[in-house]
Formats: structure tokens, sequence, C-alpha cells
């Protein structure tokens, strides 16, 4: 090998371990478990539907090529 194919290969391995070492370093972070309770009123005021416009679109019906809802 030449001198640039050995220099590029050592910055792919450089590459590499970063990679791996970011990795490790989220692993080894320390986060608090969630619950469905922390989620709860995460969407407060983002959502401009109300439920009962949700369920309408969630359930429907197709006969011969006409929606009914």
């Amino acid at each position: 090998m030449d001198e640039k194919a050995l220099l590029a290969q050592i910055k792919g391995l450089e590459l590499q371990l970063a990679v791996l070492k970011a990795r490790v370093r989220r692993l080894s972070a320390k986060t608090t478990p969630k619950t469905f309770a922390d989620l709860r009123g995460i969407l407060k005021g983002e959502v401009s539907s109300s439920e009962e416009e949700i369920d309408a679109v969630r359930y429907h019906f197709e006969w011969d090529n006409t929606k009914e809802r």
C-alpha cells in the first residue's frame, strides 16, 4: 500500500472509533424512565381537532365506491 491509501485507512478507522465512542456515551448516559403519566398533556394546545372529528375520520365504510361514515 502506498502512503495515501494508508492515511485514508487510518482516517476511516479514526472516524469509526469516534462513532463507537459516541454510541458508548449515549448508552452510558443515565436517563430517567418515562411513564404514560409523563406524556399526559404533552400535546395540549398543539392540536386543533376535537376527539369527535378524529373519531369521524377514523371510522368509515365503503360500498360500491361510495364512502359512508
